[in-house]
C-alpha cells in the first residue's frame, strides 16, 4: 500500500531546547543544511525554527526557519536613491529525506507533502505579516535544485535593481521573493 502525505498526522512546533531531539539526526541530503538544523538552529536568536512532526512516528518531517529581513532596491533614474522593502525571510527550509517527494494524495499526484507544508507556512507568514509585522515580501535564497519548487509557489527571482543578504549561507543560492501585497 502506497503512503500519502494526507495520511500523516502532522503537528507544528517551534524548536526549543526541550524538543531539540527532533533535529539531532535530521537528514535532508544537504550536509550544510543538516548541520544548521542539528547544531545551530536551536540557539539562533535571530530567527525561529518551526518543526513539522509526524505525530504517529514521532519524527521530524520538515524544518523551516524564518526571520525578519529586507530587500534593497535601487532606482537608477534618481541618483543615489534606494528603497528598503520590509520582508520576512525563509532562512532555511528542508524536508527529511524519508518524506521528500511523497505525494500528498492519490488524486493529486503532482502535489507533494512538501508543497502542502510549504503552502501552510506561506499562509502563516502572510497572516502574521498582515496582522502584526507589515512585511511587503517574503524573501529566500534558493539552492539551485529548489528554484522550480519555489517558482511553483509564486516566488520570482530578484530583479536587476534588487539586492539582499550577502552572508556566507547564501553563497551559490538564487535570491527570490514573493510579493505579499498582490
Amino acid at each position: 500500500m502506497e503512503k500519502y502525505g494526507q495520511d500523516i498526522k502532522i503537528g507544528v512546533e517551534i524548536l526549543t531546547q526541550d524538543n531539540r531531539k527532533y533535529v539531532e539526526n535530521f537528514t535532508c541530503g544537504n550536509p550544510s543544511i543538516d548541520k544548521y538544523f542539528r547544531k545551530y538552529s536551536f540557539k539562533d536568536n535571530t530567527s525561529v525554527t518551526y518543526l513539522y512532526i509526524d505525530k504517529e512516528n514521532d519524527k521530524v518531517v520538515a524544518c523551516i526557519t524564518i526571520a525578519c529581513s529586507a530587500i534593497f532596491t535601487e532606482d537608477n533614474s534618481i541618483e543615489q536613491f534606494s528603497t528598503i522593502l520590509s520582508a520576512m525571510e525563509i532562512k532555511y527550509l528542508a524536508t527529511s529525506e524519508e518524506y521528500q517527494h511523497l505525494p500528498y494524495s492519490p488524486e493529486k499526484e503532482k502535489l507533494s507533502l512538501s508543497d502542502v507544508m510549504f503552502d501552510y507556512m506561506i499562509y502563516y507568514m502572510s497572516d502574521l505579516s498582515h496582522k502584526k509585522i507589515g512585511a511587503a515580501k517574503i524573501v529566500l535564497y534558493s539552492v539551485p535544485q529548489a528554484i522550480n519548487f519555489y517558482k511553483r509557489h509564486g516566488f520570482k527571482k530578484f530583479g536587476s535593481t534588487m539586492y539582499g543578504d550577502e552572508g556566507y549561507y547564501v553563497e551559490g543560492c538564487e535570491p527570490m521573493y514573493l510579493d505579499l501585497n498582490s
